[in-house]
């Protein structure tokens, strides 16, 4: 140890005699920090601009330690791929061109000796980089308002792990060749290979999984997020050794006299090593974990945790169907599959490593579009076309079922053959859909416990939506109609996805079933049979769940029923004439009560938060008053406050011709308020029965945004927020900085000028002063 100490120390020494290593040193300091103290200063001129204008300013919004350090993060990564082959490239083979050499064999030293020495003299200058880096850090860390400083210690890890890991490969490419810049290039061409490693020969089964563990891309990203796993150090601690170990049999086999063959089994023999742990290591189920972050940003919520463990100890099986026509098929390929097992899989698996993941690969087309296919195909069969589009994504087309092949085994006609999940579970089986529509189409935490409440025996929910008295329907597709966030598959905000079942239901030849979660009257425009209407009253009475959904012109088709629970829909319509906009649409807000029915994402986002506002635009409205009767409690959902632009009109009004004028003797009206929705709650049967009234259906309709911020927040509150499974974070609680423009000034000036000067005076003096000796 004391002979690998002293070479080590000689080596720290060679560098800080080393212009080289001082110009890196210092552009490594000033480059790191350009990016980070600029943003911090520009970011408090404009913090104390926002709190001179608006006394109530709460912060950026967001977290102001991911943006400051996802930024540092790029840098480091950056700068270290670019400076370190620079400090390695002449490390070794300095001793063979200066013959000192073979002095150092022909002394007591062994080539570990040297080895391990120059390796550690590296690494001690990086660790001195890395001060400079700490210091910058800690500059970050007092300037934010409680700043998440869990994930620093992971992010230094990353960094560092990098930095050893760039070593050990520029050590080793040294000892290669006795040129210098020879050796940097073919550092960097290294440093390249294991970037993009994870990307090639991923088609093939046999070294998925080898060029996936080699590939070194994205491992420190997880680490500086605040996600430590055995798998990503153990990368690094394999890849430093490995290459460690080349360095060893290559300065071996100048001390020793053995032939290649020996020199390549050894090579070999490290490397399969290291390929099988690394294989091993990578295995999921065995993979240690440790999410360091604020809130634990890289785990599945507490929520999606309960759902995952239902599962218990038996293997929940999961089918993957590519179908080789569909647009968003590479998402399913065998290129993609460590990406949809890693960056989709993982975190599931995590905490139940008894998932299967199985692939089915396909090429089919649905009945309606074979013609359409052909045509842009023609005078090619079926079979002819799938082999074009395998051989263009690198496969074969022996690979893919044909069509005969698949509908013997599956009918996937309904899922419109495109990529899906299918999960199954103790004989139960249910769909897990993609949203191609997305960047990334994997299915939300909130749908990946939808899919798995099915298997497991959770009662599921239905909503039954009346008909035969046209009203809004949740399987048509049109701008009045419901489809898109009801029954629409391909939606990522429909609730079949989120776990509500919905269907239809017509009263005059079908009783509601008890099993029934909600009833939805959607806009009838016709009136109700007397059967229909005792059907209906009968289910509110015995504290059935029910939503109204009203329209101007036809309240008298609902008013009625809603009489008997103290709601009138108001007659005529809500207007507020603007040069902008019909007089008939305007844009209620969302209630406090609103508000909390249910965690939206916008909802939720903006509870707490006095700056914002929340509403969404009503297409013609009427108004929804309560008299409180039976044991109801009536909140206001939405409202539209009263001014003198804002009245009910019940004369004729034509929306798309002269504004309307207030004309109290025809009737108008003007109220201090104006509620459009309301909910009502009792309780009956030891159980709260729950309401929802509105005045508008379009709010609600494919058209106008389903709901816009509301979205889904009413059906939510109706099944007693069991569905769906919302996974809000935590907002962030680091948008603020500390400092203000003149301490980011003084930051800006010391880290960019002077200690930079400082550093270069060191520098100058120190080599005036080795040059003179």
């Amino acid at each position: 140890m004391r002979i690998i100490a002293k070479i080590a120390r000689a080596e720290l020494r060679s560098l800080f005699y080393s212009p080289i290593a001082w110009v890196v040193g210092i552009a490594f300091f000033l480059l790191t920090g350009l990016r980070f103290v600029i943003m911090m200063y520009m970011y408090s001129i404009w913090q104390e601009g926002m709190q001179e204008v608006s006394s109530t300013w709460d912060g950026w919004g967001h977290s102001l330690t991911n943006m400051m350090f996802d930024g540092l993060y790029e840098t480091v990564t950056n700068y270290l791929y670019l400076f370190i082959p620079l400090l390695t490239m002449g490390v070794i083979n300095k001793e063979f061109n200066a013959g000192t050499i073979k002095l150092l064999y022909s002394s007591p030293v062994k080539p570990r000796d040297i080895v391990f020495g120059k390796y550690l003299g590296l690494m001690g200058f990086i660790c001195i980089l890395f001060l400079l880096l700490i210091l910058l850090m800690s500059a970050g860390a007092f300037s934010i308002g409680n700043m998440d400083f869990h994930v620093l210690p992971g992010a230094l890890l990353g960094y560092f792990l990098l930095a050893a890991t760039y070593v050990s490969i520029g050590l080793f490419i040294s000892s290669l060749t006795n040129y210098q810049i020879v050796a940097g290039v073919f550092t960097f061409v290294v440093f390249f290979l294991l970037q993009i490693m994870g990307t090639v020969w991923q088609q093939y089964d046999l070294v998925r999984d080898l060029t996936w563990f080699l590939s070194i891309n994205g491992r420190v990203r997880s680490l500086a997020s605040g996600l430590i796993t055995s798998r990503d150090l153990i990368y690094f601690l394999v890849i430093i050794a490995m290459f460690i170990g080349f360095s060893l049999i290559r300065l071996r086999s100048f001390h020793e006299m053995v032939g290649w063959r020996t020199n390549l089994s050894r090579y070999l023999s490290i490397i399969a090593v290291s390929l099988l742990i690394g294989y091993f290591s990578s295995r999921p189920g065995y993979i240690l974990y440790a999410d360091v972050s604020r809130n634990e940003q890289n785990t599945i919520m507490p929520v999606t945790q309960d759902v995952v463990a239902e599962l218990g100890n038996d293997t929940l099986k999961v089918t993957l169907y590519t179908n080789l026509f569909d647009p968003a098929m590479h998402h399913g390929l065998p290129q993609a599959r460590n990406k949809y097992i890693w960056d989709f899989w993982e975190k599931y698996i995590r905490f139940h490593p008894n998932i299967q993941l199985n692939y089915v690969y396909y090429y089919d087309l649905m009945d309606r579009d074979t013609a359409a296919f052909h045509a842009r195909y023609p005078n090619k069969s079926i079979h002819e076309i799938a082999e074009e589009n395998a051989t263009a994504s690198r496969l074969s087309v022996d690979r893919f079922k044909m069509p005969q092949e698949i509908r013997k085994i599956i009918d996937l006609s309904e899922e419109e053959k495109i990529l899906v999940m299918q999960l199954a579970y103790k004989g139960k089986k249910a769909w897990l859909r993609v949203f191609p529509s997305r960047p990334e189409p994997w299915p939300l935490e909130m749908h990946v416990s939808a899919a798995i409440r099915r298997l497991t025996g959770t009662s599921m929910p239905e909503m039954l939506f009346t008909t035969g008295h046209f009203e809004r329907s949740p399987f048509k597709a049109g701008e009045k109609e419901f489809r898109i966030s009801t029954t629409y598959k391909a939606g990522e905000e429909s609730l079949i996805n989120e776990g509500i079942d919905t269907d239809t239901i017509d009263l005059a030849q079908q009783d509601i079933p008890d099993s029934t979660a909600v009833l939805v009257i959607a806009d009838p425009k016709s009136a109700y049979t007397e059967t229909e209407k005792e059907k209906i009253l009968s289910w509110i009475a015995k504290g059935g769940n029910t939503i109204f959904y009203g329209e101007p012109g036809k309240q008298q088709m609902l008013n009625p029923i809603l009489q008997t629970i103290g709601v009138k829909l108001e007659n005529g319509t809500i207007v507020k004439p603007t040069k902008d906009e019909m007089p008939h649409i305007f844009e209620p807000v969302i209630t406090s009560p609103g508000n909390r029915m249910a965690d939206e994402p916008f909802l939720f986002r903006y509870r707490n938060d006095k700056r914002m506002t929340l509403r969404h635009k009503f297409a013609g409205s009427t108004a929804v008053t309560v008299q409180e009767k039976d044991g109801f409690k009536a909140e206001p959902v939405f409202m539209q406050y009263g001014d003198d632009s804002t009245w009910i009109e019940n004369g004729v009004l034509v929306v798309d011709s002269a504004a309307p004028v207030y004309a109290p003797a025809e009737g108008d009206l003007r109220m201090t308020q104006y509620a459009t929705a309301v909910k009502l709650s009792r309780k009956v049967n030891n159980k709260e029965q729950r309401i929802v009234v509105t005045g508008d259906a379009d709010f609600m309709s494919d058209f106008r945004g389903k709901g816009g911020p509301f979205a889904n927040a009413a059906y939510s509150w109706l099944v007693y927020n069991e569905f769906p499974k919302y996974t809000n974070r935590p907002l962030p609680i680091d948008t603020k900085f500390l400092i203000g423009e003149d301490t980011g000034r003084i930051l800006y000036i010391v880290y960019l000028i002077v200690l930079p000067v400082v550093f270069i005076i060191m520098g100058i003096i120190i080599l005036v002063r080795r040059n003179r000796k």
